[in-house]
Formats: structure tokens, C-alpha cells, sequence
């Protein structure tokens, strides 16, 4: 008979030896990998979101200063030189590199195309890489581009429900004392058959989400408020000084109905920027520090001033310049 003889116990562990080390060894790689992914990414986020700021802000900040010379001496093609404050301002480092900065015009419309990058260094490296030098990446490229423009907005909303007329729509930096339709004559505006329209400026009817506002268009009527009187709801603004210094868009009309009060239309022909100092109108509505009214003048006394208009409130863009408002937005 035979014997089976029992075969010796396989000892597992023992074949796994020396596995554990080489299996660490390639998950430390990974690991380091993955490591350098998160350092280094994470590091290329925060220079490019700088290099966005340079270059929204040298965008935006040259077409507000393309605008305010373009009638007469429009900025050159190449704002490099320009950009490079703003891009540099907004790196925390202080250093970015502007590749191009140009500006386009039209009559009424400009455009501004900025790109910024890391600079190159020494070794002609841009953003130089941490860990992920040990997956042989030293460095990347990185960019950031935007795009401005300036327009003249055609509609648009006033806070104060105000009208001027074209010929007390003076841009000459200088202060005006405006007089209210009524009072005593100041300049006149014209109905549509040419004939005098005493006033120089007019209230409007309020027609906006609040009691003061006014929702105009170039090139649409407007509805007039009641005679000389200041609308209801409206009061409270000139009742304090809470006004003076401050800077409002406001419609200038070309001509008018040529009815009064509430029946008065008023064709609205351009937006013009008003710094308020000084009024004298109904009842206790009345700032006057410096006594520019006298006797019984009722008006309003400022400045035609640019205003850069928020382009969510003012819109549309018209074929030839609108007064001294204008709009400024990223596009891109």
C-alpha cells in the first residue's frame, strides 16, 4: 500500500516578500503627481485670475479715457504703454506683461482688445512650475485677454424727472443757473411749429419703478408733468442737500407739443451729465448757499459734466454722439 506523503504548507507571506516596497515606492510617485497637479494648478488659478484683472481693468480704464477724446483728438491705435500700470497694478507681484493693447473707433463706438501674460524669465521660462518639475513640466504659458468698448446709450433711466432744453445744454465746464418753465425767461425751446417754448427746463412725468424715476428714449416723447410744480413723490429730495454735488443723467428734448403741463410732450434728442450745486423750486424745496436765485427765480444751477452710465441702465447705441453720457462695459 502506498503512503501518501503530505506536501509541506506554501508559506504566502513569504511570496509576497519585497513587494510592498516597490508597490510604495510607485504610489509615492503618484501621489507626489497628483500633489503637484493640486500645488501647481492651484498656483495657475491665482496668476491667471491676476492677469484677468490687469487686463479688464487697462481695458476699461482706456476706453473711458479714449472716450473723453474722441471727438477731437482720438487715441492711437496702440495703448500698450497705457495698459501696462493697470496690468502690473493687479499682479501681486507687480510684474505682468502686456502683449497687446489696441484701440478701434468708430463716430459714436470704440472698441479696446487687451492680452496680458506672464513675463518671461532669464531662462525664457513664463510660470514656473513647482512640483510637477518632477513629471518634467517646469513651466506653462499663461494668458489672459479682454475686451471694452464706449458707446453713447439712446435709453436710459433718470433718478430726477427732469428735462432741458437744447439751448441751456451747454458743455463748457462751467456753471449754469437753469430756470424752470414759468419762471422768468431764461431760454427757449421750440414746439414742432417753430415757435418759442419759454423754459429752460421742464419736469417729466415719472414713470419708473420709483416715485422719482423716468424712463426716456432719443427719439421718443415724453410725457410732461403738471405745470411748475415739483412731481409728487419728488419733494423730498430737494428738501435737503443730500443732492448738491451730485452728478445725474438727465434728457435733453428738441422740441415740444407745444401744450402745457401734463398735456406737454417733449421729443427727447440727447442724455446730458449734470452736476447739481444749487435750487431754488417750490415751496421748501430750496438749496442756495452762495444766493445764485434772485427774487422770486425758480430753477436749477450746475454743471454739464461726461457721466459714465451703468450699461444695465442705459442701453442702446445711436449712429452719431448723444450728449455728454456714455456707456462703458466689458464685452469679452
Amino acid at each position: 500500500m502506498r503512503r501518501l506523503a503530505r506536501r509541506p504548507a506554501v508559506d504566502n507571506n513569504e511570496n509576497e516578500r519585497g513587494v510592498i516596497a516597490p508597490l510604495t515606492a510607485l504610489l509615492m510617485v503618484v501621489l507626489m503627481g497628483f500633489g503637484a497637479l493640486a500645488v501647481d494648478v492651484g498656483a495657475m488659478y491665482s496668476e491667471r485670475a491676476q492677469l484677468q484683472n490687469g487686463a479688464d481693468s487697462a481695458a476699461l480704464a482706456i476706453a473711458q479715457a479714449c472716450e473723453k477724446v474722441a471727438s477731437t483728438a482720438p487715441c492711437a491705435a496702440d495703448q500698450r504703454a497705457q495698459a501696462a500700470p493697470f496690468a502690473n497694478g493687479n499682479a501681486l507681484d507687480g510684474s505682468s506683461n502686456v502683449v497687446s493693447a489696441t484701440v478701434a473707433t468708430t463716430s459714436t463706438i470704440g472698441t479696446v482688445d487687451v492680452t496680458t501674460e506672464t513675463p518671461a524669465g532669464a531662462g525664457g521660462e513664463h510660470f514656473s512650475l513647482y512640483l510637477a518639475r518632477v513629471l518634467g513640466i517646469n513651466s506653462v504659458e499663461i494668458r489672459a485677454s479682454a475686451q471694452a468698448r464706449w458707446f453713447f446709450p439712446t435709453k436710459g433711466r433718470t433718478i430726477l424727472p427732469l428735462v432741458f432744453s437744447p439751448c441751456e445744454f451747454v458743455d463748457d465746464g462751467q456753471p449754469h443757473k437753469i430756470l424752470i418753465q414759468g419762471g422768468g425767461q431764461d431760454c427757449n425751446g421750440l414746439n414742432p411749429s417753430n415757435q418759442a417754448y419759454q423754459g429752460g427746463f421742464a419736469w417729466l412725468l415719472p414713470n419708473g419703478t420709483e416715485p422719482c424715476e423716468v424712463n426716456a428714449e432719443i427719439g421718443v416723447w415724453s410725457n410732461g408733468s403738471t405745470g411748475a410744480a415739483v412731481p409728487n413723490g419728488c419733494m423730498a429730495l430737494f428738501e435737503t442737500s443730500s443732492l448738491a454735488g451730485t452728478t445725474v443723467a438727465l434728457p435733453v428734448y428738441s422740441i415740444t407739443n407745444g401744450l402745457q403741463g401734463s398735456n406737454a410732450k417733449y421729443m427727447i434728442s440727447k442724455w446730458a451729465g449734470f452736476k447739481i450745486l444749487a435750487w431754488n423750486l417750490t415751496g421748501q424745496a430750496k438749496y442756495d448757499p452762495a444766493g445764485v436765485f434772485q427774487g422770486s427765480q425758480k430753477g436749477i444751477y450746475g454743471t454739464f459734466v461726461g457721466y459714465a452710465a451703468d450699461p444695465g441702465v442705459f442701453t442702446g447705441t445711436s449712429s452719431t454722439p448723444t450728449g455728454t453720457v456714455f456707456g462703458i462695459e466689458l464685452t469679452n
